[in-house]
């Protein structure tokens, strides 16, 4: 019996657990782009999880290094239409990683020239309802320059019309303002073990409206 005990001892030996395998750190990049319709201004930046000699691409351009090379930040900012996609690209471990999304426009053509306080308002801004990642900021900037005021309507919103509570309105005082949206929305997407997050904005033109 004492022959066997080598062979096992050798086999127990061989079925010991195997070496780990090492985990990619994950790493974060994070953007802002704003586009304003009035300027047709299609503005970008991005910060990296680690500084680099490879400028990210946005719209297949590269990004212009906020600081010298090697750096984390890079901008981007044409004069164009908003596309309909918005790409961009990212090099990271040696590998070039694609990413792409829509935004959304909203417009204020069917914004009523006169809100009344007494009154709930329905306006459509949209062909679309928001996702919960999307939120729409109704900006009133007063004529005489006081404390402009807000409405936020956040998603997931069932269609593309707005729908104004008397509790709403009643919260901006008589008057005259200059009135824009801000459709803002939230994208996000992985490569491999690199994580992208986007905020973007689009800036509706303005328009002159009475709150009586």
């Amino acid at each position: 019996m004492r022959y066997l005990i080598l062979p096992i001892v050798l086999f127990l030996a061989s079925c010991g657990s195997p070496e780990p395998t090492p985990v990619a750190e994950v790493k974060t990049a994070s953007g802002h782009l704003r586009y304003q319709v009035e300027e047709r201004t299609l503005q970008a930046d991005l910060l990296l999880a680690d500084s680099t000699q490879r400028a990210p691409t946005f719209m297949g351009t590269p990004m212009r290094p906020v600081r010298e090379l090697p750096t984390r930040r890079f901008r981007m900012e044409r004069l164009q239409e908003l596309p309909p996609r918005i790409r961009f690209s990212i090099t990271a471990d040696d590998e070039v990683a694609n990413f792409s999304y829509v935004v959304h426009p909203v417009f204020i053509d069917s914004l009523p020239d006169t809100l009344r306080r007494s009154e709930a308002s329905n306006f459509p801004v949209a062909d679309r309802g928001m996702e919960e990642t999307e939120s729409l900021v109704l900006f009133f900037e007063p004529a005489d320059r006081s404390t402009p005021k807000r409405i936020l309507i956040t998603g997931p919103t069932q269609s593309g019309t707005v729908s104004l509570p008397v509790s709403a309105i009643d919260d901006i005082p008589a008057g005259t303002y200059s009135v824009y949206f801000v459709k803002q929305q939230l994208y996000k997407d992985r490569f491999k073990n690199l994580r992208v997050s986007i905020q973007s904005e689009y800036f509706t033109r303005s328009r002159p409206l009475t709150v009586e």
